[in-house]
């Protein structure tokens, strides 16, 4: 009986051990694939594509050409149909003149012409004889600095004899007497030439004076007598005689130049030539003759001083500003001294639109009398536009001259062109957003390369510039690209450990990044490690994406 029941007992131990045993492998196998779940990170294979970087902003749509239009005649205006906006044609008629006050007016302003002439005339003539005073005064300024000079030299050559330091040179300075004397005899017969040169210079500018007198005398005359062709005549005359007379006094100076020039090249070797002569002189004459030098030097410094101011003092010749205003008041007598009838030939053909454009100022009104030269309106063209735009300082030293641009406005789209980047920040700049709002930015100007007559002056317009484009090159998602503290990095297995592998970024866009070193293509990458750190052990399954 008792074996019995041992054997029953026996029969539910083994059966309680097997379940156990099923239990412990079922939970094993749970464990196992929880912690291998636990190690794996997805991965995305690394390929090859195209990614361009752009840089978005505002800015404002401006006309890349306007003309100032201004009246061409004295006349009353007949026809101005057209308001600032208004969108006008190349070629379309926008001002008409009533033309019958126009003769009147001409002959006044051809008076005005005249005095302003003979000012101007009289003013070039002052100028010219206080130049030619000048110009003397600073040739004899010249002359008198090289007899100072050498007369300095020759004080210095006595000094040194004086003190016995002549005397070891006279050999020497005694061999170059030769020399110098061969250079001054050479330099008195260039002198000789240059003198009869320089009276004949004399006598052509006298002639030539006595011929612009005459022909001041006799433009006078035809002024007075209001005799048009004989007043043009007389002009001529008169320019050809101012012309003739400046030519001379360039011809006078150039050879004063050069008498001056030689005088002081004589002088300068003379007191050389007295030195080595007076080699043998006893200490009593040579301190005789350096007293008279050190007297002559004196001389010589006073009238060098009065010739110096002379030269130096404002002698009435035209300042630059005195020219400029005269080269103005030439430009309007040139203007001015158009025939009536070429006048009332502008006047009739009325002023058209040089191009297509926008009329964006107007100062005139029909039946307002304007005078020449006076404003009357400005047209901004629209077949040349751009887009004045500010970049924020993170983003302007990515833009170029020459990258293309895309623009919208108004509803289109249009291409455009970088053309200019000014180099000086403007205060009050802003980007694309408010974290792009910064103390000062860089001004741009993008062209339009195609406008039509849809384009609006002074609206704002988007722009997004493409700053930067890289074609068939490794690529990678921006989420799988990490910045650290030693620099740019993405997430990798190496030999099932998670590892950081170095990169080198290019070209950035909003979806990718370009990948100039560190990976190559085929390569898997890991786009988000988790929890898991550097060193952990992982299993790679591919991304789903």
């Amino acid at each position: 009986m008792k074996k019995k029941k041992l054997w029953k007992i026996a029969i539910p131990a083994a059966a309680l051990a097997a379940v156990i045993a099923i239990v412990t492998v079922n939970n094993a196998n749970k464990a196992g694939e929880a912690m291998a779940r636990a190690m794996e990170v997805e991965a995305i294979t690394v390929e090859k594509g195209n990614v361009s970087e752009t840089i978005e902003t505002n800015g404002t749509v401006v006309s890349g050409e306007q003309k100032t239009i201004f009246s061409p005649v004295n006349a009353q205006v007949e026809t101005a149909p057209f308001q600032p906006g208004d969108l006008v044609k190349e070629g379309q008629k926008l001002v008409t003149f009533n033309l019958k006050d126009l003769e009147s007016q001409n002959q006044k302003a051809e008076l005005t012409v005249k005095a302003n002439q003979l000012g101007y005339q009289d003013t070039v003539n002052k100028s010219n004889q206080a130049a030619v005073k000048q110009a003397e005064a600073k040739a004899q300024a010249a002359s008198l600095q090289a007899q100072v000079d050498a007369k300095k030299q020759e004080v210095a050559n006595l000094s040194a004899s004086i003190s016995n330091e002549a005397k070891a040179q006279a050999e020497a300075k005694q061999q170059e007497l030769a020399q110098i004397n061969a250079q001054i005899g050479q330099l008195e017969k260039e002198l000789k030439e240059a003198q009869k040169a320089l009276e004949a210079a004399k006598t052509q500018k006298g002639q030539a004076e006595v011929t612009q007198q005459k022909a001041q005398v006799d433009f006078e005359a035809a002024a007075a007598s209001e005799d048009p062709e004989k007043l043009e005549a007389a002009r001529n005359a008169l320019n050809a005689a101012n012309e003739t007379l400046a030519a001379a006094n360039g011809e006078l100076e150039e050879t004063q130049e050069l008498v001056n020039s030689l005088n002081a090249q004589i002088a300068a070797l003379q007191p050389t030539g007295g030195a080595i002569q007076d080699g043998g002189m006893s200490s009593g004459e040579l301190q005789q003759k350096l007293e008279a030098a050190q007297a002559e030097l004196a001389e010589l410094k006073a009238r060098l001083e009065g010739q110096n101011s002379i030269a130096q003092a404002d002698a009435g010749t035209l300042s630059s500003a005195a020219r400029a205003q005269m080269q103005t008041n030439n430009n309007l007598a040139e203007l001015e001294s158009k025939s009536l009838e070429e006048l009332i030939l502008q006047g009739q053909q009325g002023i058209s639109a040089e191009f297509n454009g926008v009329v964006s100022d107007k100062q005139v009104l029909e039946g307002a009398t304007v005078s020449q030269g006076m404003q009357l309106f400005t047209l901004q063209s629209i077949d040349n536009v751009n887009v004045e735009v500010t970049l924020s300082k993170s983003v302007y030293d990515k833009v170029k001259e020459g990258q293309k641009a895309e623009i919208t406005f108004a509803g289109q789209t249009y291409e455009g062109t970088v053309k200019r980047i000014s180099r000086i920040a403007t205060e009050g700049a802003s980007g694309t957003n408010q974290a792009a709002i910064a103390a000062a930015g860089i001004q741009a100007t993008v062209h339009l390369n195609h406008p039509d007559e849809n384009i609006f002056l002074g609206v704002d317009a988007k722009v997004k510039i493409l700053a930067a484009e890289a074609k068939d090159v490794v690529i990678l998602p921006i989420e799988a690209v990490n910045i650290g503290k030693d620099g740019t990095f993405c997430w990798v297995s190496e030999d099932g450990v998670l590892a950081k592998r170095a990169i080198t970024t290019g070209v950035t866009s909003d979806e990718c990044i370009e990948i100039t070193e560190g990976i190559e293509v085929g390569e898997q990458v890991i786009t988000d490690p988790g929890t898991h750190e550097e060193g952990d052990e992982v299993t790679i399954i591919s991304s789903q994406e």
